[in-house]
């Protein structure tokens, strides 16, 4: 997978504590403020990285969400469902998309580096490369199992996986596991033409290194915890 040059380049070990971060805030109370403010944040990385069209997607997703807190309890449904489906969706796509981004952003020889940096055992190292190229991989894979479903007629979605779901399940599942043991068998071999777990000191072609731009980051995903203990604490 290709990485084009980005405005804004932050250190991996910056974005995997931004994952850690949002994982972390699901089981926080934040003001609805913050919440906005942390998509924006994603939405800004992702525009950085020449993702616009997820950025947009990110930004209008989560604004309509975060708008439905504001619906009026009296409308029925909205106490006992809206609010808290909206709630569950706000708090649990913020990992997800950071991954997202941690994942399309960073390029595995400098998280290599960066892994390295963190002291970790060189076996999980290597996992955690290799994973990295399995899921954009697998995805590329499942794009073409769709479009030769389309080909055969059998379009993959909630029409069909109702109408035929053993047979849409055959036609998505036995192809994709059979992709995932043979994706994972490649990966493997390139690691071991690469060298990857040779022995010995290696050098990278990217370091990974902090700037003012990882700084901010972390000072905001510090901030933020403030302000969840600040409302915790009915400070604010």
């Amino acid at each position: 997978m290709q990485h084009k040059d980005t405005k804004l380049t932050l250190d991996p070990r910056t974005k995997i504590f931004l994952v850690l971060a949002m994982c972390v805030s699901i089981t926080l109370s934040v003001p609805v403020y913050v919440e906005v403010l942390s998509a924006l944040l994603l939405a800004f990385l992702f525009l950085t990285n020449g993702q616009v069209r997820a950025a947009l997607k990110l930004t209008l997703f989560f604004l309509f969400f975060a708008g439905l807190t504001y619906l009026p309890e009296n409308i029925p449904g909205v106490t006992a469902v809206v609010l808290p489906v909206g709630f569950m969706v706000r708090r649990f796509m913020m990992p997800i998309v950071a991954g997202k981004y941690l994942i399309d952003s960073t390029p595995v020889g400098l998280l290599i580096n960066a892994l390295e940096k963190l002291k970790l055992p060189y076996s999980l190292v290597i996992t955690v490369a290799v994973m990295f190229r399995f899921f954009p991989t697998l995805k590329e894979e499942f794009a073409h199992i769709k479009n030769a479903m389309k080909m055969r007629g059998i379009g993959l979605n909630a029409a069909n996986v109702i109408r035929k779901p053993l047979l849409t399940l055959e036609y998505v599942m036995v192809p994709l596991l059979s992709s995932s043991s043979r994706i994972g068998d490649e990966l493997a071999a390139a690691g071991h033409t690469r060298g990857i777990d040779a022995p010995g000191k290696k050098i990278r072609y990217k370091t990974a290194r902090f700037t003012l731009a990882d700084v901010f980051i972390f000072l905001y995903i510090v901030a933020v915890f403030v302000a969840a203990a600040g409302t915790r604490m009915y400070v604010w």
